[in-house]
């Protein structure tokens, strides 16, 4: 029975290494979980600064099943307004998190082309992050600018900055659900819903305004989105 039992796992295992895939994916993501903002963002916006790339690992299984782990950069991003100083201003942060994907699928293969669905659990660990503030019009900036210097606080964050990860919570995991087309066992493109399970900011020091205001506007706010993927399989 044991030699029945490591000859089904071995052939198991065979046939998975066999049909094991590298892959490299390339992306754009919205902050958005309406699929009609997300459109915008991602096919309308000229200006996308939201994106993912890395590479993946297929995994076949039996009966059309897959796993698919990864290793991906994943840049995220907010914007909202706020009032600083009693003047309007627009303050923009990106994030980019290096993430680790399992994503778990099934395929149905119909000759060349291949629909499937999935769920993807990842984790991942923020590794570079800038903001920026901007207000309306010039004379706002040069009164916001006056107020952040004789409180001895900075107005934006850079990659420079020793105090950048003030407020943050660089840890983040979650879950994604999506779907796509796989044609001719080479080139997918897939379309995902994420949610991220851990806060965005916490209460933790704060050594800008931006920051402060960031926390405040976004301190109960979670990085969910969409994101449009292709994948191309060597």
């Amino acid at each position: 029975m044991k030699k029945l039992i490591a000859a089904a796992a071995a052939l198991v295992l065979f046939a998975v290494s066999a049909s094991a895939q590298l892959g490299i994916v390339a992306g754009l993501t919205s902050n958005s979980s309406d699929l009609k903002t997300a459109y915008s963002d991602i096919v309308e916006n000229q200006s996308v600064t939201q994106y993912h790339a890395g590479l993946v690992l297929r995994l076949g299984l039996p009966l059309g099943f897959y796993v698919q782990p990864g290793l991906v950069y994943e840049m995220k991003g907010e914007s909202l307004k706020d009032q600083i100083a009693t003047e309007e201003v627009s303050i923009n942060t990106k994030t980019g998190f290096l993430e680790v994907p399992v994503q778990a699928g099934w395929r149905l293969d119909l000759g060349g082309v291949a629909p499937y669905v999935f769920l993807e659990p990842y984790v991942g660990y923020a590794i570079t992050t800038e903001t920026k503030t901007e207000a309306k019009n010039a004379a706002s900036q040069a009164i916001i600018d006056g107020v952040a210097t004789g409180l001895g606080l900075n107005l934006n964050t850079d990659p420079d900055d020793p105090n950048k990860w003030d407020g943050r919570n660089r840890l983040q995991y979650g879950v994604g659900v999506g779907g796509g087309i796989l044609l001719l066992d080479k080139l997918a493109v897939s379309l995902k819903w994420y949610w991220d399970f851990g806060n965005l900011y916490n209460e933790d020091g704060q050594s800008s305004l931006s920051a402060q205001a960031m926390y405040e506007a976004a301190k109960n706010n979670k990085a969910n989105g969409i994101a449009l993927t292709a994948t191309l399989f060597f």
